[in-house]
């Protein structure tokens, strides 16, 4: 079940690193606050039951709502989901639409949506055959003061598919994968909100690596590897970033919610990184609530 909400939870907006800060703090009070009838790797261990949920998620500047349906085929070990989701945040708004067949440990996925970049940042070819000009992360900045006027607005259409590896070795240590291809129509050389780099429109392919680490009693610790293959003029050039993913139960319903935090770094490179700040890090922190309907 985990690389469903890796794959889910990493197309959300992303937070500046002081709310990692603060993702910190929560994790360390959360092992008060959590209800004791569910542990807190439960995302690590359960499957999911069948039924119909409501998905609220909060990302610091934004927020998401999404209905699933989840059903059982051939027994408890394989099992379909059905999503539909709206996102409104900064400086995106996006509905998509999605499906996913789990096989024992095999997951395979496919959503289509359509999104709005109500800030979006576009660059022109380099003077000298570079990719890009001023795209670095100052130049972003100095284009889009993030309390000034946006510069542009884009809208595209976008697909993904995926096939996700779930393997647990024993009770404390799980390894996850997938790998994914995703079409976005998005202008050339545009700045990507989501990954946090910029590529032209067209495929890119992206792996995400996992071995997870887990306690009942205060969740899960990942080190991340993510490797992308981005369309960048005419080829694909090849993006590697690691770091961290981690997961527990913040505890303020009695059942199924979660606290999931990720880090990512990709020193050197100059076009990689969040908005907000200068530091070639994407950083993000979700609360999730699942309700019964």
């Amino acid at each position: 079940m985990y690389s469903a909400i890796v794959g889910y939870m990493t197309d959300l907006g992303r937070l500046p690193l002081r709310l990692f800060l603060v993702a910190a703090t929560l994790w360390i009070g959360a092992a008060s606050s959590a209800f004791a009838d569910q542990r807190r790797d439960y995302m690590l261990e359960d499957v999911g039951a069948p039924g119909n949920f409501l998905l609220l998620d909060y990302f610091g500047t934004g927020a998401q709502v999404g209905i699933e349906h989840r059903g059982s085929i051939f027994g408890k070990v394989n099992d379909y989901t059905l999503n539909t989701s709206a996102l409104v945040g900064y400086p995106v708004g996006q509905v998509t639409a999605s499906a996913a067949v789990r096989v024992l440990f095999l997951r395979f996925g496919g959503s289509i949506g359509y999104r709005t970049v109500w800030r979006n940042l576009s660059f022109e070819p380099g003077d000298d055959g570079e990719y890009c000009k001023a795209c670095d992360r100052g130049a972003r900045r100095d284009r889009d003061p993030i309390l000034g006027k946006g510069p542009d607005t884009d809208h595209f259409m976008m697909a993904e598919g995926s096939v996700s590896l779930f393997a647990p070795f024993n009770e404390w240590v799980v390894f996850t994968s997938q790998l994914a291809a995703r079409y976005e129509g998005l202008r050339p050389r545009s700045y990507d909100w989501f990954f946090t780099n910029v590529h032209d429109p067209g495929l890119m392919t992206r792996l995400e690596t996992l071995l997870f680490f887990k306690h009942r009693d205060w969740g899960g610790f990942a080190p991340y590897l993510q490797i992308m293959w981005l369309p960048r003029g005419g080829h694909h050039d090849t993006e590697v970033a690691w770091g961290f993913n981690a997961v527990t139960r913040l505890g303020l319903i009695q059942r199924n919610d979660l606290l999931f935090a990720t880090f990512l770094i990709r020193p050197g490179d100059g076009s990689y990184g969040q908005h907000a700040y200068y530091s070639p890090v994407r950083a993000l922190l979700i609360y999730r609530m699942q309700l019964d309907l």
